[in-house]
């Protein structure tokens, strides 16, 4: 249980970021759609990141995660209070699988069905696969990661510049780290 306990907390620390983040935007930057960029808000990128921790957390009760049954609410994306009050009930039930590891439906190991729709097959459950509760707390964390690069563009498209580890993966972190202070090649 511990892997889960870590994955769950590497994944409500991300999430603790965006809530970070949000204190430090004005509402018109949270919803502004940057020219040549708009689906790149800040607002969208948050509310698709919270949708796809909605179906995995909705998922581990049903047993089927379907990442494209999404709520897509235009409120979140929007309404900076909206969004924070979300990503707020977001950690909370994250918080929820630290507070009880030996749950069986959280366990890392526990196969869970995944849908995603492929491409016109939308609806159909030939689209799923089997996938674990662990790995799927893996793909959070890289998707997450990915979407809050690009809210970072978007930032700093509004001239509003994050903080230095916002939207870069661990991995980048530790290799910028270990690296601080080599010569250029």
């Amino acid at each position: 249980m511990r892997m889960n306990t870590s994955l769950a907390q590497r994944n409500a620390a991300f999430l603790e970021q965006a809530l970070e983040l949000l204190d430090s935007l004005a509402p018109e930057v949270y919803a502004a759609r940057p020219a040549h960029f708009e689906r790149g808000g800040v607002g969208v990128h948050l509310r698709h990141v919270l949708d796809h921790y909605d179906a995995f957390l909705d998922g581990l009760d049903s047993g089927c995660i379907d990442y494209d049954a999404r709520q897509r609410d235009p409120a979140t994306e929007a309404d900076l209070s909206v969004a924070r009050e979300r990503l707020c009930a977001t950690i909370a039930r994250m918080g929820a699988i630290l507070a009880r590891p030996e749950n069986p439906r959280c366990s890392p190991g526990r196969d869970i069905e995944v849908a995603m729709d492929l491409g016109g097959l939308s609806g159909t459950r030939s689209n799923a696969s089997v996938s674990s509760v662990g790995r799927e707390l893996q793909y959070l964390v890289a998707h997450t990661v990915h979407h809050f690069a690009l809210m970072a563009v978007a930032l700093r498209l509004a001239g509003h510049e994050p903080s230095p580890e916002f939207g870069v993966a661990p991995s980048t972190l530790r290799h910028e780290e270990a690296n601080r202070g080599a010569c250029a090649r």
